[in-house]
């Protein structure tokens, strides 16, 4: 499946990890260091294989990665940061 990044966010870089404020819905969002490196590393447009290959090639530790992945797009898709292409 595929997604895209809501095109109307505005990025924060913190040193916990990332703040991300949604312009259209007024909402703020604070992602830790593991999503954002997701976030960081994904394109605006994306699919879940892309966010397994930026885990395997920057982290130590891959254990449970795939429903660690499906949370984080679970995640972002519920505060409006992504939508999975084709839904509108």
């Amino acid at each position: 499946m595929s997604y895209s990044k809501n095109p109307d966010l505005i990025e924060k870089d913190t040193d916990a990890g990332l703040l991300i404020f949604d312009t259209r819905s007024g909402r703020m969002m604070e992602l830790n260091a593991t999503a954002r490196l997701l976030w960081k590393n994904s394109g605006a447009k994306f699919l879940a294989n892309d966010l397994k290959k930026i885990i395997q090639e920057n982290c130590v530790s891959v254990k449970n990665l795939d429903p660690d992945i499906a949370d984080f797009i679970k995640m972002a898709e519920k505060h409006g940061l992504v939508s999975e292409n084709g839904k509108d």
